[in-house]
């Protein structure tokens, strides 16, 4: 089987778009997974690949997992050296599938009716910490988790690899927030919105309501005014020293206790 090793061909140009580019994301309505683990865990959870790429190596390393792939949507061998020139890490392991978008911004009606706990992000800026929080609204049963357009693409290498899978099992929205809490409000949610502002209700007080969603806001200027002021609650954790928190250990925090009510 002769692998492709040209850098131009339209395959490979495609693929490592895909990867570096939101834009090209959201055109084509796919993007690429890396890595073995990951593809095995986005199969899992039932999502059909469109196409793939195999090195000779990964071919072989995972020749089971090769042949799942092959029947469902055949694969495109490519050089180690294509590989590396695709990938966005530091150590490719010669598996790249391309998926459909997961964000369910076309659904969200049918989410919320069923829903009970929602984390809404507001402008969040670190890949890191949005892989976190998707992966512990993951750990801590979250019903969904909904994005404003500005926080980072869910569908990126960084977020994926932070959310160590979870990003196929949590319910992602991308959506405007102010329309979405209207919308959640109109099902019964009581909003929450997190300050680091010792006027506003103290965590361990504070009672969540059955249908909760807790907004958290960016590392830098926290949740923006409009989107305060549609709150219900205003809550905030309580520190000694640390001026803040890191956005992803917060929002741990505040699932932790949400599970507890």
């Amino acid at each position: 089987m002769t692998a492709i090793t040209s850098r131009k061909n339209h395959i490979i140009q495609k693929y490592r778009k895909l990867i570096r580019e939101k834009k090209e994301r959201f055109l084509s309505g796919s993007f690429v997974l890396e890595g073995y683990k990951l593809s095995v865990e986005a199969l899992e959870c039932g999502f059909v690949p469109k196409s793939a790429l195999f090195t000779a190596e990964a071919m072989e390393k995972h020749s089971d997992f090769y042949k799942a792939v092959v029947n469902i949507c055949g694969i495109t061998v490519i050089s180690a050296d294509l590989g590396e020139y695709i990938s966005d890490t530091k150590t490719p392991q010669g598996i790249f599938i391309e998926l459909p978008l997961i964000d369910k911004s076309k659904n969200p009606d049918k989410i919320i009716l069923n829903a009970k706990r929602i984390i809404l992000l507001d402008g969040l800026q670190d890949t890191g910490n949005m892989g976190t929080i998707i992966r512990t609204a993951d750990a801590f049963g979250m019903d969904a988790v909904v994005y404003s357009p500005d926080c980072p693409d869910i569908h990126s290498g960084k977020v994926i690899r932070g959310s160590m899978g979870s990003v196929f099992r949590v319910d992602l929205i991308c959506c405007g927030l102010r329309d979405i809490i209207k919308l959640l409000k109109q099902n019964d949610f009581f909003i929450y919105a997190s300050i680091l502002d010792r006027d506003a209700e103290r965590l361990g007080k504070a009672r969540f309501a059955d249908k909760s969603a807790i907004v958290i806001g960016s590392e830098g200027s926290g949740i923006s005014p409009e989107i305060r002021a549609l709150a219900d609650k205003i809550i905030y954790i309580p520190i000694e020293n640390a001026q803040s928190l890191n956005a992803g250990v917060a929002a741990a925090i505040l699932m932790w206790e949400m599970t507890k009510s």
